[in-house]
């Protein structure tokens, strides 16, 4: 198996000026889309229980990083950005107090003023997810009774991830978050018209559609749920997801029916 580019230069603090100039270099920003690839390289070379206390530290110290040190779109971000899916990555072979240390990061993330940090927070639990779903479920689980609404963003934002949804008892339950997520807006219980509430309506907008592709028959009976209602939030987010080719091709007789409920 080829060495990961960044393996070298993590064994070895003195390097890590090194690595920070190389990455922000790398970083692609600013601009639309930050360097992905190296992102995700950056966090494979954490896979494994050689983590040195200095790569720690050096993630502790990145993922620290506020807005004001590493500002929207600007090559400082990216360090941020890829220390936090390194966290997700390192996730597996970290002892307990280093694994509660990267779901408090994650946590906050979740809720950064950043839409790319938001981002990695979404990636990060991806990566933790793939290793350990039920660490996913129950930060999720623990999370939900007092959840921000851009943190129910990154709940279906983070399940709607293809190599999550193998396992159709991961897509009911990613089906039954989201229902309930749905079920808290249609009761006034997250505040409507902010910013905070966009974000999450267009992070529903899209995730709901993965679900029920996966799980057709659970997943039009909850779009048929929130289809009768007079609620215009809500109208929204079901003809979004009935909009997605993944339905609409696969399963167009469900999408008709559940248009045809959305018009009575």
């Amino acid at each position: 198996m080829t060495k990961n580019i960044f393996y070298e230069d993590l064994q070895d603090a003195g390097k890590f000026k090194q690595l920070e100039k190389r990455l922000l270099g790398e970083s692609n920003l600013p601009g639309p889309r930050a360097n992905l690839g190296a992102a995700s390289t950056f966090a494979d070379a954490f896979g494994s229980d050689w983590v040195t206390g200095d790569a720690w530290e050096l993630l502790v110290e990145w993922s620290s990083r506020a807005e004001a040190d590493a500002p929207t779109d600007d090559p400082r971000e990216f360090l941020p950005f890829c220390a936090l899916q390194a966290m997700g990555t390192y996730y597996r072979y970290a002892d307990s107090s280093r694994q509660q240390i990267i779901l408090e990061r994650c946590q906050a993330a979740m809720n950064d003023s950043r839409w790319r940090m938001r981002e990695a927070a979404a990636m990060a639990l991806q990566r933790i997810g793939e290793q350990d779903f039920g660490a996913l479920r129950s930060l999720f689980d623990a999370m939900m009774g007092k959840a921000s609404a851009l943190e129910k963003r990154a709940f279906v934002a983070t399940l709607a991830h293809p190599p999550m949804l193998k396992d159709a008892a991961h897509v009911l339950y990613a089906l039954e978050l989201s229902e309930h997520i749905l079920d808290e807006i249609a009761e006034g219980k997250t505040r409507y018209g902010t910013e905070d509430f966009r974000v999450l309506s267009k992070g529903l907008e899209y995730a709901l559609s993965v679900f029920v592709e996966r799980a057709p028959e659970a997943g039009f009976r909850m779009l048929a749920k929130f289809a009768v209602t007079e609620d215009k939030r809500m109208q929204k987010i079901v003809k979004s997801n009935l909009g997605k080719a993944r339905l609409a091709k696969k399963y167009s007789q469900d999408v008709e029916r559940i248009q045809l409920l959305m018009n009575a």
